[in-house]
């Protein structure tokens, strides 16, 4: 999903955490995770490109159209929720902490809706056995987009 429809999609998630949490720090803590969870795209353009994307157009293009290489993506993974979740409940940890997995939670649950990953590609350990690698991670959809913008050019 694009930055703009995650940012719509996390007010909308983190008003619904306001009314049942009635807590403001969780409804930031829940705004927050689901839209900055968003800074490993930028971690990967750098260190695949080793230069800072400046242009946003730049760094869509090499989510979604570069084909070459390998997806980390290292905040955005299963694992990492279970075991955040896990935490929460064990620790009893307070409203912030639950306004937190939520917004990570939805942001996830949007991306595997939303964009052409396999069903497994959320999954670290997925990516892991799969060292990473583009084309052995991400659905044939997303060469197909590619294939559709290079053919909306000519």
């Amino acid at each position: 999903m694009r930055v703009k429809y995650h940012i719509v999609a996390s007010a909308g998630v983190s008003l619904g955490c306001q009314a049942i949490l009635h807590s403001w720090s969780a409804t930031l803590g829940c705004f927050l995770s689901g839209v900055l969870i968003d800074l490993d795209h930028y971690l990967e353009y750098c260190l695949s490109r080793k230069k800072f994307p400046y242009r946003y157009k730049d760094l869509v293009d090499f989510c979604w159209y570069d084909e070459e290489g390998k997806v980390y993506l290292f905040l955005h993974a299963y694992e990492y929720l279970f075991v955040l979740w896990f935490v929460i409940y064990v620790f009893c940890l307070g409203k912030v902490w639950l306004g937190v997995a939520i917004g990570l939670t939805t942001h996830l649950v949007f991306d595997q809706w939303a964009n052409p990953g396999k069903p497994l590609f959320y999954f670290l350990t997925f990516r892991i056995k799969n060292r990473f690698e583009k084309i052995k991670t991400v659905s044939d959809v997303y060469f197909q987009r590619k294939f559709k913008k290079a053919w909306e050019k000519i």
